[in-house]
């Protein structure tokens, strides 16, 4: 898809998703489940949406997902996220079965029940892979006993697909940690996030991602775009591949159109992740990443980091509350 295409997608999408649900939905979230369906090239009808949403429902309670579906709604952005990808999901009821599963996979591996939970369910692959990830999760902690908490186990189910040594890469964590702590960068959780995705590809040490990230954070501020916490995941995802001038110069020049979007007036902050978001798998789809012996990876740490940029505003939801 190119950049007009996606641009011209994604405002029709945002308008139809307006009219639909009138003044009920924030563009807080009309904005990112515009840029679901756009990514997705899928056109947003309302009242096919409705019936799906229903027929949804209807395949959650056969399946019992009382867990996944059990928090009170806080009718969130994350929540509507999940939702639509069950809908736009080619085999929906499998899906919802394999979410299922796999949070039953990492209860037993010792993860509680919680709305993280059921986002790291959408990227485990089996029960090993619970094990691993629970063994890393641990090593995170031990490294960042207060700031790892519920909202690490996705990044903790996607770092361990393939088996690694998970002491090391806890302490290489923490390294990222107090090297960026060091540049100024802001301490909490999206840098601790951040220095989650730097061990994607490797868990030993990099000094040279360090010098990305704060190069890529410099080249930002000269293009006078204020670099927010959410965003840190993102910088991860441009240092990993080692992102030239021309890629960051592309993100600035789409942020800068996106901004002038009457669906960005009110969240700004969205159009440069929608913009790093969109050049990013610009790349991959054009095989410019093939240093990457895993682009379907990649591709997931940029879904997840989409899912969880805001997730510490949204710990709750329930997908069925959204029609009360």
């Amino acid at each position: 898809m190119d950049k007009n295409h996606f641009i011209t997608s994604l405002q029709q999408n945002y308008e139809r998703m307006s009219l639909f649900f009138n003044a009920d939905m924030t563009p807080a979230i009309k904005v990112p489940l515009a840029v679901q369906y756009s990514f997705s090239r899928e056109t947003f009808h309302g009242m096919q949406y409705e019936a799906q949403m229903k027929n949804l429902q209807r395949k959650a309670v056969k399946q019992s997902l009382i867990e996944f579906f059990s928090n009170v709604s806080t009718k969130s952005v994350l929540s509507y996220k999940v939702a639509v990808h069950l809908i736009l999901h080619d085999q929906t009821e499998q899906e919802i079965q394999r979410i299922a599963q796999n949070e039953r996979y990492l209860e037993a591996a010792g993860f509680a029940s919680s709305t993280y939970q059921s986002i790291a369910a959408l990227f485990l692959i089996d029960e090993a892979h619970a094990k691993r990830a629970k063994q890393l999760h641990s090593e995170m902690k031990r490294q960042h006993q207060f700031l790892t908490g519920k909202d690490d186990i996705p990044y903790a189910v996607l770092l361990t697909r393939e088996q690694a040594d998970a002491k090391l890469q806890g302490q290489t964590m923490r390294r990222y940690y107090d090297a960026l702590i060091q540049q100024d960068f802001k301490r909490g959780d999206a840098l601790q996030a951040m220095t989650q995705l730097l061990t994607m590809y490797d868990v030993q040490f990099e000094p040279l991602l360090i010098d990305y990230v704060v190069a890529i954070r410099a080249h930002l501020k000269r293009e006078n775009i204020k670099v927010r916490r959410n965003f840190y995941p993102f910088i991860a995802m441009l240092a990993l591949t080692r992102a030239n001038e021309d890629v960051l110069s592309d993100v600035v020049m789409l942020n800068n159109e996106l901004k002038q979007l009457s669906m960005f007036a009110l969240e700004p902050s969205l159009a440069l992740m929608t913009a790093t978001q969109f050049v990013l798998q610009q790349l991959i789809e054009n095989d410019q990443l093939q240093q990457f012996n895993d682009s379907l990876l990649f591709l997931q740490a940029l879904n997840m980091s989409d899912f969880l940029h805001d997730a510490g505003f949204t710990i709750a939801f329930n997908i069925f509350d959204l029609f009360i």
